[in-house]
């Protein structure tokens, strides 16, 4: 837990805090008189939304927690967190309130150890990263090599990028990067292009296509596997379509993974539209054709997201700066 213990730093840090948060339903002046080490407890609670975990990463007891969190109650005039079958989810007052400390955690905590550069050598942090299985098949192994370069003991936790509850935790700051196809439209979140990618078509290599061109005609009359997006009305090729518009293909089956694809294309005759590098790295391990798509689309973006309070911390940008290396081409 990071100590304030100068006079000085705890009224300058007082001061931001002021200046940063009056009106828009932030903290008011009344915070000049606050303990700042409720406030790490506070960002630790809101990241795992559970007390006992908040406690441990913070090498405190449950207690302590509970009684910070308590006074932050009574500073704050709201209950902050409710207690719910998934956790202590944070009410609307507390949503608020994070960004604006959050983003003056990170400023103090720059200034205490602007000295210190990030060194992964010496790291045991984990990284949560919310990327789904094609982050898991392209880009994780990428990642583990480097880490595994580095030598230190940093390790890699993935959640499905589909998942709402990734979503959210990246606004609590409980996730680091959330990779999707579109940019955020939230203020709180900031985000790069990590490139785009061709779409493809891939089948089997005995299906009745083998040494034939793929037609817009034959596409369309063949039955098809395909990848249901994140609202379930949408495939990954209708995202792409101008309009979105629902195109008519025969569809057998609607997965939610790219891994389940080429297992299901290579049992049967149907077909399957997905990115080049997916499909590649499928051909080399089931007997698949790849074919181009027989009609114009647009190439598949992908963007990397994170809270935009993670700006200072350096371990979050050296992640960040190295993943868009591993995107660029060539």
């Amino acid at each position: 837990m990071m100590e304030i213990e100068s006079e000085y730093s705890r009224y300058w840090y007082n001061e931001y805090l002021a200046e940063h948060s009056e009106g828009e339903g932030g903290m008011t002046a009344s915070l000049r008189g606050i303990d700042l080490n409720l406030l790490t407890v506070f960002d630790a609670v809101m990241r795992e939304e559970s007390f006992s975990r908040a406690a441990g990463t913070l090498g405190m007891t449950q207690p302590a927690v509970s009684n910070a969190v308590a006074r932050l109650r009574h500073t704050f005039d709201d209950p902050l967190f409710v207690r719910t079958r998934y956790g202590m989810t944070p009410t609307e007052r507390a949503s608020e309130l994070i960004g604006p400390v959050r983003e003056a955690l990170g400023i103090l905590q720059e200034t205490l150890d602007s000295a210190t550069a990030f060194d992964p050598a010496r790291s045991n942090r984990t990284f949560r990263l919310a990327m789904g299985d094609y982050g898991e098949l392209i880009l994780l192994p990428a990642l583990l090599r480097l880490f595994g370069d580095c030598g230190g003991d940093m390790t890699v936790q993935v959640d499905p990028e589909s998942d709402v509850d990734s979503l959210a935790g990246l606004k609590r700051g409980a996730v680091d990067f959330f990779f999707d196809y579109r940019p955020p439209d939230d203020a709180q979140l900031d985000a790069c292009s990590l490139g785009d990618e061709e779409v493809v078509v891939i089948a089997r290599q005995a299906h009745p296509l083998a040494g034939k061109r793929l037609t817009k005609k034959t596409y369309l009359a063949a039955k098809h596997v395909v990848l249901t997006q994140r609202d379930a009305s949408r495939t990954l090729l209708e995202s792409l379509w101008p309009q979105h518009e629902s195109i008519p293909r025969k569809v057998m089956a609607r997965v939610r993974q790219y891994a389940a694809m080429p297992s299901l294309v290579v049992q049967t005759d149907c077909l399957a539209t997905l990115p080049r590098r997916m499909a590649e790295l499928s051909a080399q391990r089931f007997p698949l054709e790849i074919y181009p798509l027989p009609f114009s689309s647009r190439r598949v973006p992908s963007y990397m997201i994170w809270h935009r309070s993670r700006a200072r911390d350096k371990g979050h940008r050296w992640l960040k700066q190295a993943i868009q290396e591993m995107a660029a081409p060539g």
